[in-house]
């Protein structure tokens, strides 16, 4: 809401717009900021699940190699290609039990078995290959260490009463335009 107001204030006083770039990444790191400062702290948040309550199989499955990976079935036709072009198994998508997503849902511990048996035999990189060929929404899980090393996070450092400290920058660039933040004040005491 602060960068509505920005542009709309600016506009009225300058009579000119800006030209703003957001990435996806960035936004993503800056909602994860207080995760990332917890980690880096040496306290990592622990996880707490990614299933979905209507739909599957829609979670988070590991590969034969320990790396995570996110799918999302939606529709009935991506089960079809996903039993097809990532199981292996082109009858399991015709088959009854699984004909559509309630009847997925209604068995979901069977359906996720099927899958997480699958991912199991696979290398990250080989899943990878076979659910995009497959054309099926996925991604990558990382965790906190991964975010605080990654080769996209932008950092900006503010000075606080304990030292300097580093966090994800704010999504949003200002194209031409240097962003300046100030310090974190201290807390004051409350007066008796």
């Amino acid at each position: 809401m602060q960068l509505f107001w920005k542009l709309l204030i600016g506009r009225g006083i300058t009579g000119k717009g800006a030209q703003i770039s957001v990435s996806m990444f960035d936004v993503m790191a800056d909602w994860l900021t207080v995760p990332l400062l917890h980690f880096e702290g040496g306290k990592s948040p622990k996880r707490v699940g990614m299933a979905h309550p209507s739909i599957s199989p829609y979670g988070v499955f590991d590969t034969k190699d320990g790396q995570q990976i996110l799918i999302s079935i939606q529709s009935d036709r991506e089960w079809v290609k996903l039993c097809a072009e990532f199981i292996g198994d082109a009858s399991l998508g015709k088959d009854s039990r699984f004909a559509t997503n309630v009847d997925r849902v209604g068995i979901r511990e069977q359906t996720d078995g099927i899958v997480a048996a699958r991912f199991a035999t696979l290398s990250k990189d080989e899943a990878e290959v076979l659910l995009d060929n497959a054309d099926v929404a996925f991604a990558s899980v990382n965790d906190m260490g991964g975010l605080s090393n990654h080769p996209h996070l932008r950092r900006i450092t503010v000075d606080s009463p304990n030292g300097p400290v580093s966090y994800p920058a704010p999504a949003a660039i200002f194209v031409g335009e240097q962003r300046n933040y100030g310090s974190v004040p201290a807390l004051k005491k409350p007066e008796r």
